[in-house]
C-alpha cells in the first residue's frame, strides 16, 4: 500500500487553477522533491497533503486513509510537517522542543513518557544534534536550527515526512548534510517529500520528481524528471542555463 496517495488534486486561488488534476503516489523508502518556479503551488501541495487547506477536487490518502476525515491525532501519527519558516517565542532547550514532537500521542495534559523521551533521544541521534539537547533553541544557527525542527517532526513516528524548503538559507555544508540526513531517512523506510529550490539539490538523494508550472505537472523517476529540457521548460529558462543541473 502506498505512503501517500494523491488522486486528481485540484486547487485554485481566486478562480485561476494553481493544481489541476494531479495525482501521484509515494511508497516507503521513496525520497521525492518538489520542484517549481514561484507561485506554481508547492508550498500549497503540502498544505493540502496536511489537510490544513482543502481542495476543490480529488482526495488525499495517507496509509489508505482520507486525509479530510482525520483527526488531529491520527494525522499526526501517519504524516509529519516540517515548515519554511519556524518560530520559538519561548526559550525551550532543544530536547524540550523536539519533545512537542510527542504532543500528539501524549496528549496536552499528561506528563511525557519514558517512551516519549526515547523517541525524542532517538529523533536527536538520527540528526546528530545530541550535542545541541541542552541548547536553548533560540541560540542555534540556521542549519542546527533546522536539524531541530526535523528531529522535532521525526519524534512523531510517522510514516510520511513532508519539508517545506529545508535546505533554504543554508550554507553549502549544511544543505549537504540535511539532504543526507533525508536520504538516510528514507533509506529506513520512511516516506519523503521536499519542496527544494534549487534542482541541483535533487542529485542528493532524491528517486522521484514532482514537476511544478503553469498548472501543469510531471512525476515519475528523478533520473527522467530532472533533464535539463524539462526544468526549462517549468522554469522558463533555456535548456542549456548554467541554473539548471546537468544530466
Amino acid at each position: 500500500m502506498p505512503a501517500l496517495r494523491v488522486s486528481g488534486l485540484t486547487f485554485s486561488y481566486n478562480g485561476g487553477p494553481l493544481l489541476q488534476d494531479l495525482s501521484f503516489e509515494l511508497h516507503p523508502g521513496d525520497f521525492m522533491c518538489v520542484l517549481g518556479p514561484n507561485g506554481s503551488g508547492k508550498s500549497t501541495l503540502l498544505r493540502l497533503l496536511t489537510g490544513y487547506i482543502k481542495p476543490a477536487a480529488g482526495s488525499v490518502r495517507l496509509a489508505g486513509e482520507e486525509v479530510s476525515a482525520l483527526k488531529p491525532g491520527r494525522l499526526a501519527r501517519l504524516a509529519a510537517y516540517v515548515a519554511s519558516e519556524t518560530a520559538t517565542p519561548y526559550d525551550f532547550s532543544v530536547r524540550e522542543m523536539v519533545l512537542l514532537g510527542r504532543t500528539a500521542r501524549a496528549g496536552f495534559w499528561r506528563g511525557y513518557s519514558a517512551a516519549d523521551g526515547a523517541a525524542a533521544d532517538l529523533a536527536l541521534q538520527e540528526t546528530g544534534i545530541v550535542r545541541l539537547a541542552g541548547r536553548s533553541v533560540n541560540t542555534l544557527s540556521t542549519g542546527e536550527r533546522q536539524l531541530a525542527f526535523i528531529a522535532q517532526a521525526l519524534a512523531q513516528e510517522a510514516k510520511v515526512l513532508l519539508l517545506d524548503e529545508p535546505t533554504s538559507h543554508l550554507d553549502l555544508k549544511y544543505k549537504s548534510d540535511v539532504m543526507g540526513l533525508l536520504r538516510s531517512l528514507a533509506g529506513k523506510g520512511l516516506a519523503v517529500a521536499a519542496v527544494l529550490h534549487e534542482p541541483a539539490l535533487a542529485a542528493l538523494g532524491c528517486n522521484k520528481a514532482l514537476v511544478l508550472g503553469a498548472g501543469r505537472y510531471a512525476f515519475g523517476p528523478a533520473s527522467a524528471m530532472l533533464s535539463p529540457a524539462n526544468l526549462a521548460a517549468a522554469y522558463g529558462l533555456p535548456p542549456d542555463s548554467p541554473l539548471l543541473p546537468k544530466q
